[in-house]
């Protein structure tokens, strides 16, 4: 890692920080996958780097290899990856002659490296540059292999940005590993050719179609594993037998008293409890807590799937804290930070496995049963079990996935996806059963009209003079409509929608009640009060406005409180959901323990000071690059387009949001703290009130005193 780091700062690179495993602010990956994530705007040309070479140790997580952890010698999900990077500075001249150069320097063979260049396709070229420039500094032609887009075009991190070709260095770990085929070459699928250094040219930028234009100027992006380099050097066959693991499988082998390597569910096991430890360990630094949902799932998914691994291999007492505990004694000089999380990852490891442990025990026994029984009649996995372990007992689909096919069987994903569907349809429509018949036809309108977009105009405006584009009577005599403009916000983000009233020139009269989001349309659902309405009608829309006041103060003050927490109870507190309504809001959010009271007095303090101090209020639509680089808050695993709105407190808050809001932190007038109490596995939530509420709540308390004091006869001020 120093040697990397060094080297490269004596060629005039700038040692850049990590970025943490949970980019910030950047909700197109869950996680920071590669080196140059957290660089995407310098090589789009919409920021200007600290210097135009940087160089980084970068830690990385992969959701995409989980399920080849502990099959390979090489596939991991949490890992580090070195990198150098040139933005508009040097190209491929210089990327490929330094990775040689420091490839020698570490004592790699020359005679046993290889590399792979794109060899083009019918869109772009092949790399004939990259071929020349090797062919240069000595590498062989025949040790030079031409490969395709899907091995050798490189991005972008996500579903769109830099991208383009890159050059692999490979090392030929011998004739006795692999495959063993004569013709074996890297490209193979087989672990003979291990692959530790990507050189990426980023010439073009993709964008969610697939479409490239060139990027403004060429750049470097180079990525180096750090455990693929030190299973070469130290003369290991996988990188599990390097120092950066052995450690670990040496741990693991004490622990279940089976040794790597005596059987390939032994070595498979080991692998991925070490793999899965140092993941845990990290996205627990890095603020991720087990759940449900997006990152949070991918923690609790790798505890639950060391511990199923670990099980299988005769590990009745728990392991997954002690594994942690070791990676932190290990990477703490290299990562401070892992210390100070050391307890926190301790705790997050021993909970979540005692949790699953019970799950195991109960979904493993009917899941047995079940690929027994499958197994008998030849047929795969019945999805309906699999929906049952999922549905009644919290069984992973993936683990029953990952057993069955260890049983030599497959499961019919299909139908378990519908079987979910089916599920989720029938939530959705209980958690609107107030509707009565409503849902359906509210969805079956929508669908009718979807042609008919409704232009959104409630930021802006409270009353307005619209149109009538399409209605239609509801079974439970409300009207469904929609309108040309439209100043009621529907409901979303955690916001509920405005109430309102409709008032056509032709004398109806509707009173709005609900507003339904379809995506960016809408749907106002009214009751009618007089009249009838029709189609081309003109309109005046009115938003309750005193209602929409007092929902923006709480929206606003679930900002304040959010950035509050953060400050003062735990810097890695996460949104998890939220509730804003005109009495009151509700904020769910992962923490590793319960805030103390004094730390929610202080929290509460904090919130009122900045209510007083009259901070501005602004929102404003601006790219998702952008709003990243400011370090906006996005902590829904949502899809955003290439613009988003930020809500700004001052200098001190920035999260993206849609919700409404008040312009002025003054306008809350004052806040208090209702509630506090945990809703699942570290997760809390905390109810609060604002502005006339929160001074009827003080009253209340007020009246409740005068009243005991009355009682006891005493002065209540005593």
């Amino acid at each position: 890692r120093q040697a990397f780091l060094d080297f490269f700062a004596a060629r005039d690179h700038l040692i850049g920080e990590s970025a943490a495993l949970v980019p910030a602010g950047d909700p197109s990956v869950l996680f920071t996958t590669a080196g140059m994530q957290q660089y995407k705007p310098y090589y789009l040309g919409t920021a200007v780097p600290p210097s135009r070479r940087v160089v980084t140790a970068q830690r990385c997580f992969r959701t995409s290899d989980i399920e080849n952890v502990g099959h390979t010698a090489r596939h991991l999900t949490f890992f580090e990856m070195l990198g150098n990077f040139s933005f508009g500075d040097y190209f491929k001249a210089e990327a490929i002659a330094w990775s040689l150069e420091f490839s020698t320097q570490l004592g790699i063979d020359r005679d046993r490296l290889w590399v792979t260049v794109f060899g083009g396709n019918g869109e772009v070229p092949a790399d004939e540059e990259a071929i020349a420039l090797w062919r240069g500094h000595g590498v062989p032609a025949e040790r030079i292999v031409e490969l395709g887009r899907s091995d050798n075009f490189w991005g972008p991190a996500g579903p769109s940005g830099p991208c383009g070709p890159c050059s692999e260095l490979y090392y030929d770990m011998g004739e006795g590993v692999g495959c063993g085929r004569p013709d074996c070459k890297p490209g193979c699928d087989c672990d003979r050719y291990m692959e530790y250094w990507n050189l990426v040219f980023p010439q073009y930028d993709m964008d969610e179609k697939g479409a490239l234009a060139p990027l403004p100027r060429p750049s470097i992006d180079t990525g180096m594993g750090i455990e693929r380099i030190a299973a070469i050097t130290q003369g290991a066959t996988t990188v599990f037998e390097s120092d950066a693991f052995d450690y670990l499988i040496a741990a693991g082998e004490r622990l279940s008293g089976v040794r790597y390597g005596s059987s390939a569910p032994a070595t498979r096991a080991l692998r991925t409890m070490a793999d899965h430890a140092r993941g845990v360990s990290f996205l627990v630094m890095d603020g991720v807590l087990p759940g449900n949902e997006g990152r949070d799932y991918v923690l609790r998914r790798i505890i639950r799937r060391a511990v199923q691994q670990g099980v299988s291999i005769g590990m009745d007492s728990p392991f997954m804290a002690r594994l942690c505990d070791l990676v932190v004694e290990k990477m703490a000089g290299a990562y401070p930070a892992l210390g100070g999380c050391r307890a926190a990852i301790s705790q997050v490891a021993e909970d979540e496995e005692r949790r699953f442990r019970r799950t195991l025990e109960q979904g493993t026994h009917i899941l047995e049963e079940a690929l027994r029984r499958a197994k008998d009649t030849g047929e795969e996995l019945p999805a309906e079990v699999a929906f049952e372990l999922h549905d009644t007992y919290g069984f992973p689909f993936d683990l029953t996935r990952e057993m069955a096919l260890e049983a030599g069987m497959g499961v019919d994903e299909e139908q378990f996806e519908r079987l979910m569907t089916e599920q989720r349809e029938r939530a959705r429509t209980a958690r609107r059963s107030g509707w009565g018949e409503g849902p359906s036809e509210v969805d079956a309108f929508q669908r009718d009209t979807a042609a008919i977009a409704v232009d959104f105009v409630g930021y802006e405006k409270l009353e307005v003079f619209t149109a009538v584009l399409a209605c239609r009577t509801l079974s439970d005599g409300r009207v469904a409509l929609k309108l040309a403009e439209s100043p009621f916000y529907a409901e979303g983000g955690g916001q509920v929608c405005d109430e309102g009233w409709i008032h056509t020139e032709e004398g109806a009269k509707l009173e709005v009640d609900d507003v339904v989001r379809f995506g960016e349309d809408q749907v106002v659902v009214a009751r009618l009060l007089e009249g009838a309405v029709e189609r081309g009608n003109r309109a005046k829309a009115m938003v309750n406005a005193v209602r929409r006041h007092q929902t923006a103060c709480n929206h606003t003050a679930t900002h304040l409180l959010h950035n509050a927490l953060r400050l003062l109870v735990d810097g890695a507190v996460r949104q998890a959901g939220s509730m804003v309504s005109p009495s009151k809001l509700r904020f769910d959010f992962t923490i590793r323990r319960a805030p103390t009271k004094d730390e929610l007095r202080r929290v509460e303090d904090l919130v009122n000071r900045r209510i007083v101090e009259s901070h501005p209020v602004r929102a404003f639509v601006t790219t998702r690059e952008y709003a990243a680089e400011l370090g906006a808050l996005a902590f829904f695993e949502e899809k955003y387009g290439d613009t988003v709105r930020v809500l700004e407190i001052d200098d001190f808050s920035r999260e993206l949001c849609g919700g409404t809001h008040v312009t002025s932190t003054s306008q809350i007038g004052l806040f208090k703290l209702t509630s506090s109490q945990s809703v699942g596995a570290n997760t809390r939530r905390i109810e609060a009130i604002t502005s006339a509420k929160a001074i009827e709540h003080f009253r209340g308390a007020e009246r409740l005193l005068e009243e005991a004091a009355a009682a006891l006869r005493t002065d209540p001020e005593r």
